[in-house]
């Protein structure tokens, strides 16, 4: 039997979990300095400590189900990964980094109407999520809609503008959606 059925199992006896995630108070200022910073070594340790916030929790055995599945999805072991994530989602259903980490997965097995429907879950959670804005992007990019694709990328940008990449791909897809426009 996996690790998660005796995680479930330590979850049942321990109580209800305990998140800072999404409802962390320190996110705020963290958000509110990452709009306004000019310097792109701050704005990365500002997004890795939102990054830390959301992915944290006051029960261990929940932190070790989300790492579990982080690694099996780098590792790209996605039994495991969605085994680790449908799990950690079943305990806590509130915490939104479990539904965008499995929406990742999803995006990666290439379920996009699965992945949408957890990126849509995450941002009811947490409306800042730019890491599922900008996934929305990627999988309305996957599905052949560049229209759709830019706004989610330019939404991601107001909530976070330190995403060099986006901002690339924002610009090429202006480019090419004038140019079809022409």
């Amino acid at each position: 039997m996996r690790y998660v059925l005796s995680l479930l199992a330590l979850f049942l006896i321990g109580g209800p979990p305990a998140f800072a995630g999404q409802d962390d108070p320190r996110l705020d200022p963290l958000f509110s300095r990452l709009k306004t910073t000019k310097d792109p070594q701050e704005a990365a340790q500002i997004q890795g400590e939102i990054w830390d916030l959301w992915m944290y929790s006051e029960k261990e055995d929940l932190n070790a189900l989300m790492k579990q599945g982080t690694f099996a999805l780098a590792a790209r072991d996605f039994e495991l990964a969605l085994e680790s994530f449908n799990a950690l989602i079943a305990l806590a259903p509130n915490l939104a980094e479990a539904w965008n980490k499995r929406a990742t997965l999803f995006y990666l097995m290439e379920d996009f109407k699965a992945s949408v429907a957890d990126v849509k879950k995450t941002l009811a959670l947490e409306p800042r999520h730019f890491g599922a804005i900008v996934g929305m992007g990627l999988i309305f990019e996957s599905l052949g809609d560049p229209a759709a694709a830019l706004e989610a990328f330019r939404r991601g940008l107001k909530v976070n503008p330190h995403m060099p990449f986006i901002k690339k791909k924002s610009e090429t897809l202006a480019r090419e959606l004038k140019d079809r426009n022409i």
